[in-house]
């Protein structure tokens, strides 16, 4: 029997491939529910999802593991509303409105046409070739690769900062450049959207088909040996494979491997207000590299049902959140989204914070080189998106793989 260890995407998704082709399993999970990093917390009739997360269409691996239309799509529009010079301009995608995408004043002529020709190269190349730049040594990071193509300073403070640095969660775009492109693809390709329960509902849909005697919740593994794991209140688990489908530190604790770099941290502050804050089913873009916010949205434009009727829901995204005191973390936040929407003041009532250590693995030029995880023994198999590019495709993509690699 193959044991799972970490019920996280690519666990679930490891443990779904196992199922579908009548291989035995079982799947631990540490926590008290399914998901890992993609949680949703019902707090007096609001949904908030823990961390500001978003599914594309273009993420091939959704389809393959869940009924999708089950999950009530609560689609984005394409594009975002860009703050700048205290006015907002719709920015929309020039693939999609080639004469709106070249019109809006927030972005110049020349910087559009140069989007517009990156576009249209990341659409004619594969997604293995550009995620291959990540292996590269010719790898160069996003700000680095943005500066060559002759992106200018105020396309660089208006729209990559506060889009691709809170995509990547790296204010700085020291990220991958490979990374970056593929990303672009991805959102050129598709659109976002959310499950109408919540960003929890995607792997709560994949238990979902699991055998309940194949998932135990609950279970925290401390140890492991060649043919066994076992569980913190001294149970041992029989295995004649072991997956560890965990984030990078964890699986470093459990293999007893030096840390890997600090994650990158995020935070996510919701307010409730009855007074909305603006129409648009789209995130806004904050223009500027030294805000508290990183992007905010008024989801509830989005997804009607995380409030009770008469209720807005706002969540503002932080980057690095460590920098702030608590109430100093949601008096910024409170600060900085009244100054772009001046009606809302004294309005906004905070609803919760939600703070992730470690939502993102650090992908810095050429990550991928390296195998963090080298000489694991046979009985052994890891997975994540740390490995390939931090995404629920990655996620979803890794945890198959490794089913498919499990010696039978």
């Amino acid at each position: 029997m193959t044991v799972i260890v970490g019920a996280g995407l690519a666990g679930l998704s490891c443990a779904l491939e196992l199922f579908r082709t009548g291989r035995p399993f079982l799947l631990l999970e540490a926590a008290a529910c399914v998901g890992g990093r993609q949680r949703t917390t019902r707090r007096d009739g609001f949904l908030l999802d823990q961390g500001f997360q978003v599914i594309l269409s273009s993420y091939a691996a959704v389809a393959e593991v869940v009924d999708i239309a089950a999950l009530q799509p609560c689609w984005f529009q394409s594009g975002a509303l860009l703050h700048h010079d205290g006015r907002f301009d719709h920015l929309v995608s020039p693939f999609e409105n080639p004469l709106g995408g070249l019109t809006t004043p927030a972005i110049s002529w020349a910087d559009t046409l140069r989007l517009g020709l990156l576009g249209a190269e990341v659409l004619a190349s594969p997604d293995q070739t550009l995620l291959s730049r990540c292996r590269s040594p010719r790898d160069v990071s996003t700000r680095t690769f943005l500066g060559q193509r002759g992106f200018s300073a105020s396309f660089m403070n208006r729209f990559a900062q506060p889009f691709f640095g809170g995509v990547l969660l790296d204010n700085d775009l020291e990220s991958s450049a490979g990374l970056f492109l593929y990303y672009l693809k991805k959102f050129v390709t598709g659109r976002a959207w959310i499950p109408a329960g919540g960003i929890q509902a995607l792997p709560q849909a994949m238990a979902d088909q699991i055998p309940r005697a194949s998932l135990r919740t609950n279970a925290c593994v401390a140890s492991l040996s060649p043919n066994s794991v076992t569980l913190e209140n001294g149970e041992t688990i029989p295995a004649d494979h072991i997956v560890l489908a965990l984030d990078k530190h964890s699986l470093c604790k459990l293999l007893d491997r030096p840390a890997p770099p600090a994650p990158r941290s995020v935070a996510v502050v919701y307010f409730k207000t009855r007074t909305s804050l603006y129409k648009n089913p789209c995130l806004v873009l904050l223009e500027g590299s030294n805000r508290c916010v990183r992007h905010l949205v008024q989801i509830t434009n989005i997804a009607p049902g995380f409030a009770p009727p008469g209720w807005h829901l706002v969540s503002a995204t932080i980057l690095n959140p460590s920098r702030f005191t608590p109430d100093r973390l949601v008096a910024e936040a409170a600060r900085e989204t009244t100054a772009v929407f001046p009606h809302a003041t004294g309005t906004l009532s905070h609803v919760d914070t939600f703070e992730v250590p470690c939502a993102l693995p650090p992908q810095p030029p050429g990550f991928a080189s390296e195998n963090p995880f080298p000489n694991l023994p046979h009985h052994l198999s890891v997975c994540g998106d740390w490995a390939c590019g931090a995404s629920i495709q990655a996620a979803l993509t890794s945890g198959m793989v490794a089913a498919r690699q499990i010696p039978h």
